[in-house]
């Protein structure tokens, strides 16, 4: 096709601009310092933002086999036994990945974009304002029904009547419930960032190709396949968690020095590991003048620490 996006970034253009002379997406320039030099690149180069942060044909999955979906469909089902809210995907997609090799960029990728596009995210918080982020009203239900049951099983109090657990059921699914969740929007758009760079995908390749060496009956799986939908589906149950689940807080970072912000390949850092049973923090850069970082505690722990006075 002659539409086909053959340039697939894994960094979005439109945050890299920041970083350019101009703030052109199109015919801006930004310093680049590249680890992997390839062909006759320079190391330390000023080029077109345009020409960095990309492979050719990124998230291409044509090729995969009836099988391949049958043990994605299942590592689904596998991952999810225990949640409440399972993520699946719509077998029309299937067939659409398997002749488009642009798909994830235009159909994936794009829209995970245009969440910020929406909402403009990045730019309220350059300036300050951190408005939308705030739990939606729904999600304030659920956390009150939470901590009421935690109580009431572990220290026989705070126990609901009938009456009030009818009551907090009908409020949630009051009509003015039904406003965006801009605190989960946000989630989406910023896991999804943190999912789809190169530092993220090598490591969930590595670990597939050492699962493939392990299990025979997984040795032909297209990983390639599987490494961009389980991306997908990591970054929707990573923001879904993390609101329902967890307490966040952003805390914005203001640079007043001379030597600005710098970002790169993987723009989002895990900073205390993956394991996420303590506090964990994520650091982005969102320009080079201001970064955030998005902490993320259990809010079971909050309960404890409520109820002994320390952390659980």
């Amino acid at each position: 096709m002659s539409d086909t996006v053959k340039k697939q970034h894994y960094i979005w253009r439109e945050y890299l601009t920041r970083w350019t002379d101009s703030g052109d997406r199109f015919n801006g320039k930004l310093f680049v310092l590249r680890k992997l030099i390839r062909g006759k690149q320079e190391r330390i180069e000023f080029c077109k933002f345009q020409n960095i942060g990309f492979e050719k044909y990124y998230y291409d999955v044509t090729g995969f086999q009836e099988k391949d979906k049958i043990i994605l469909e299942q590592f689904l089902a596998h991952m999810q036994e225990k949640e409440l809210v399972k993520i699946g995907i719509e077998p029309k997609i299937f067939s659409e990945a398997a002749e488009q090799r642009d798909f994830i960029e235009k159909r994936i990728m794009c829209p995970y974009e245009n969440i910020d596009n929406k909402w403009n995210f990045l730019d309220k918080l350059s300036n300050g304002d951190f408005s939308f982020y705030r739990e939606s009203k729904r999600q304030i239900v659920l956390d009150k029904l939470q901590k009421c049951m935690v109580d009431s099983i572990l220290f026989q109090e705070n126990q609901l009547s009938n009456e009030e657990i009818i009551n907090m059921v009908s409020e949630f699914f009051q009509e003015d419930s039904e406003e965006d969740d801009l605190k989960y929007e946000f989630h989406r758009f910023f896991c999804m960032q943190y999912f789809r760079s190169p530092r993220i995908r090598n490591d969930t390749v590595a670990n597939i190709e050492e699962l493939k060496k392990e299990r025979e009956e997984l040795k032909d799986l297209d990983t390639n396949f599987y490494v961009n939908m389980v991306a997908t589906y990591f970054a929707e149950r990573m923001a879904l968690n993390i609101t329902q689940n967890f307490s966040t807080s952003i805390l914005l970072f203001e640079n007043k020095t001379d030597v600005p912000f710098v970002t790169g390949d993987t723009p989002i850092i895990n900073l205390t590991g993956t394991e996420m049973d303590k506090m964990t923090i994520f650091h982005y850069p969102i320009s080079p003048r201001i970064a955030i970082q998005l902490i993320v505690t259990h809010k079971l722990s909050e309960i404890f620490i409520s109820n002994f006075g320390l952390f659980a």
